[in-house]
């Protein structure tokens, strides 16, 4: 019961890796608010979890007037918010840089990290003014490498990290620190259709040196001991969770998608 009486709110946790944390904060004690822009997903959400310390809202990050009702709403329901984790995020299609629309372009780095700030600052506000904030920011190990035919999204992430930094910086005076984790591939989320498919889990496992890709119980398990008292001490820093895959020399995956291709 790390987080008993602590108030925690995630973005986008009505379902996948958020969805999972938030409900590992409520097992632990704490009262948690999530938003989401799917209505049947935090109404399943709710349906699964009947108790009081859980609020869900529906809205998009991106829209700022409803996020700040959504702040203002759960801040004065619950007196402060202690915790925040920006989980909320969307990925590009996968397409080398001259093929990538301006749509798409804009859509991801609006929702990565346009979104993610306008959260962080209505919280950080709001901490602030308490004088205490945990803060962790859901980035990428595509945030400190990049990745082939990912460039929107390994932009985002890699602003995401320096985001971390420079607000660990000017926070850290009203005792808020802010960190990060940058996951590789977990078998949960976004890659939930990916894992269903053997041959993209062997080939990942193999460019992997831990030989696996991570479990969501040690993405939250990370995630939790960021926002923990154990570490308080700990500040700007963004830890990457990939089983040692950054700076490994690998294939890249769109390199293993062309030579499926061509039958290789």
């Amino acid at each position: 019961m790390r987080f008993k009486d602590k108030v925690v709110f995630v973005t986008g946790g009505s379902k996948g890796l958020g969805k999972a944390l938030a409900l590992s904060f409520l097992k632990e004690g704490a009262k948690v608010g999530v938003n989401g822009r799917d209505l049947r997903s935090l109404e399943t959400l709710k349906e699964e979890y009947r108790e009081d310390s859980l609020t869900v809202y529906q809205g998009d990050i991106l829209d700022y007037k409803r996020m700040e009702e959504i702040v203002n709403d759960f801040v004065t329901k619950n007196q402060r918010i202690d915790i925040l984790v920006n989980n909320a995020g969307i990925v590009n299609p996968l397409l080398p840089a001259e093929k990538i629309t301006k749509e798409d372009f804009d859509k991801v780095i609006d929702v990565n990290l346009k979104g993610t700030f306008y959260v962080t600052q209505l919280f950080g506000k709001k901490m602030i003014e308490k004088g205490f904030g945990r803060i962790i920011n859901i980035s990428s190990q595509a945030g400190f490498f990049g990745e082939k035919g990912f460039l929107p999204y390994a932009l985002s992430k890699g602003a995401i990290i320096l985001m971390t930094r420079i607000l660990s910086y000017e926070w850290a005076p009203y005792g808020i620190t802010v960190c990060g984790v940058a996951p590789g591939f977990i078998k949960g989320g976004m890659n939930e259709n990916l894992i269903k498919k053997e041959i993209f889990v062997d080939f990942l496992s193999k460019r992997t040196p831990s030989g696996r890709m991570a479990e969501v119980q040690e993405f939250v398990s990370l995630v939790l001991f960021l926002a923990s008292e154990e570490a308080h001490y700990i500040n700007g820093e963004t830890i990457t969770l990939d089983g040692g895959m950054t700076g490994f020399v690998r294939d890249t995956l769109v390199d293993f998608i062309t030579s499926l291709k061509k039958g290789k």
